[in-house]
C-alpha cells in the first residue's frame, strides 16, 4: 500500500495507482497522515473489487499549467497563422511566454497593454498586432483542449484599447517619451506630380542634378508606375504578372490577388483605362514574350531571388525616384490610393458616375460589401470646391455672394 509523506506545508500527500488514471497515478492531498491512509486502504479495496475510480478522477488533467509561450507557439506550427502574424507571434514568445495560461487574466493584460505603452511605447497599430494574435493562440489552445475552462481576456477589451488614454499620456510623457496615435495615409498625387516622375523614370536629369537616375529594366519600372496609379494594383500583384495574363484586344488585365488567406488562389479582372493600353503597348514593343514569361524582369534580377526581396528593392527603388523628382511624403502604396479615387471620379460620356462601388471594389480586389474603397478614397476639398463652382448651380451662389 502506498505510504503518505507530508509536505512543506504541512499537508499530507498520497500517490494512487490504477491503470484508468490519466498517467497511471493521481495524487491526493489531505489535512492528517490518518486521513490519507484511510483513503489509500479505501482505494485498494475498490481496486481488489474491480470498481472503477470515480468519474471526474479519470478525466485528463486540465493544461493550465501551461505557458503562453506553449500556447503562442502552438498557434504558430498549427498551419492556420497567417505569415504576417510571425513577427508578432516572436514578440510575444520574448515579452510574455514565461506566463502561465492561467494567469493571464483580464488584469495581467491590462498591465501588459500598459508596459507596451510606457515601456516599449509602441504604436496603437503594433499593440493590435500584437493583442490580436494572443486572442487568437488562446483561442486556439481552448479549442484542443476543451478541459480549460477560462475567458480569453483579449475578448473582454474594450474598443479603441490600443489607443493611449489620458493616463496612459501621463505615465509616457513622465517616461520622457511621446504618445503614439493612428496614422491615416491620405496622400494623392498633387497637380505636376506624376509628370515628374514620369519624367524621371523615363531617365529624365532633374534641374540642379548632376545625372538621371540609372535604372534597371529598362522602362520596366516606368510601365509599373503607369500601371500601378491607372488600376490600383498591389506592388505585389504587378511585378507577378505574366504576359497571359494580359489581353491587349479585351483591354483587360487578369490579376492575381495577393491579399489570399492560407494559399487559396483567386484572380479578378482589371479593365485598362488608356493610358494603361499605351503604355503596355509601347512596353511590349520593345519585348518578344512568351505567355509564361514575367511581364516584368525584376522576379529575374539574381536567382532564387524571394518575393520579400523584391517588395523591399522596388519600394527602394520608387522611393528613390520621388524623392528625386523632389516628391516628399510619397510612398508607393499610396499610389494605390489614388488609384481608388480615379475610379471613384471616372465620368461617363453623359457626365454620370461611370462605375458603382461594388464595381470599384471588384476591380480593387476588395470585397463586394467591403467598406475599403470609403477609408482609400481622399477627395481632395479643391477639386469638390471647383467641381461645385463649375456647375450652375454653382453660378447660382457666386451671383448670391456677390
Amino acid at each position: 500500500m502506498a505510504l503518505a509523506r507530508q509536505k512543506p506545508s504541512g499537508k499530507w500527500e498520497i500517490g494512487l495507482r490504477h491503470p484508468s488514471l490519466p498517467g497511471g497515478r493521481k495524487y491526493f492531498t489531505f489535512d492528517t497522515e490518518a486521513e490519507a491512509n484511510a483513503y489509500a486502504e479505501q482505494w485498494r479495496l475498490m481496486k481488489l473489487a474491480g470498481i472503477d475510480p470515480p468519474a471526474e478522477l479519470l478525466k485528463p488533467k486540465a493544461q493550465t499549467d501551461a505557458t503562453l509561450a506553449q500556447v503562442v507557439r502552438a498557434w504558430a506550427n498549427s498551419g492556420h497563422a497567417a505569415p504576417t502574424q510571425q513577427s508578432a507571434l516572436g514578440s510575444l514568445v520574448m515579452e510574455v511566454g514565461a506566463v502561465k495560461l492561467q494567469d493571464a487574466t483580464y488584469a495581467w493584460l491590462t498591465t501588459y497593454l500598459q508596459r507596451l505603452k510606457v515601456e516599449k511605447n509602441l504604436s496603437p497599430g503594433s499593440i493590435r498586432h500584437r493583442i490580436q494574435a494572443l486572442g487568437r493562440c488562446i483561442d486556439e489552445w481552448m479549442r484542443h483542449h476543451p478541459e480549460v475552462v477560462m475567458q480569453n481576456p483579449t475578448r473582454l477589451l474594450p474598443k479603441g484599447y490600443s489607443g493611449y488614454n489620458e493616463r496612459d499620456k501621463t505615465l509616457v510623457e513622465a517616461a520622457g517619451k511621446a504618445p503614439k496615435a493612428d496614422v491615416s495615409r491620405d496622400r494623392r498625387l498633387l497637380p505636376g506630380e506624376e509628370d515628374k516622375i514620369v519624367f524621371v523614370l523615363s531617365g529624365g536629369q532633374m534641374p540642379g542634378k548632376p545625372r538621371g537616375l540609372q535604372l534597371l529594366g529598362g522602362n520596366a519600372l516606368l510601365t509599373m508606375f503607369l500601371v500601378i496609379v491607372n488600376t490600383g494594383m498591389r506592388l505585389k500583384e504587378a511585378y507577378t504578372l505574366r504576359r497571359g495574363q494580359v489581353d491587349l484586344d479585351a483591354k483587360v488585365i487578369r490579376v492575381q490577388s495577393s491579399k489570399q488567406w492560407r494559399g487559396k488562389v483567386a484572380y479578378r479582372d482589371v479593365p485598362m483605362r488608356p493610358e494603361v493600353h499605351a503604355a503596355l503597348v509601347k512596353y511590349l514593343s520593345t519585348r518578344t514574350m512568351l505567355p509564361s514569361a514575367w511581364l516584368f524582369p525584376f522576379m529575374e534580377e539574381e536567382p532564387g531571388i524571394t518575393m520579400k526581396k523584391v517588395s523591399q528593392r522596388l519600394s527602394f527603388r520608387f522611393k528613390l525616384a520621388f524623392e528625386y523628382a523632389g516628391i516628399k511624403g510619397l510612398r508607393e502604396h499610396d499610389l494605390r490610393h489614388e488609384a481608388t479615387c480615379r475610379w471613384l471620379e471616372m465620368r461617363d460620356a453623359t457626365g454620370n458616375w461611370m462605375f458603382r462601388l461594388e464595381e470599384v471594389n471588384r476591380v480593387m480586389g476588395w470585397a463586394a460589401n467591403s467598406t475599403m474603397a470609403q477609408r482609400y478614397a481622399s477627395f481632395r476639398g479643391v477639386d469638390l470646391a471647383a467641381r461645385m463652382w463649375a456647375t450652375p448651380a454653382g453660378e447660382g451662389a457666386r451671383g448670391a455672394a456677390a
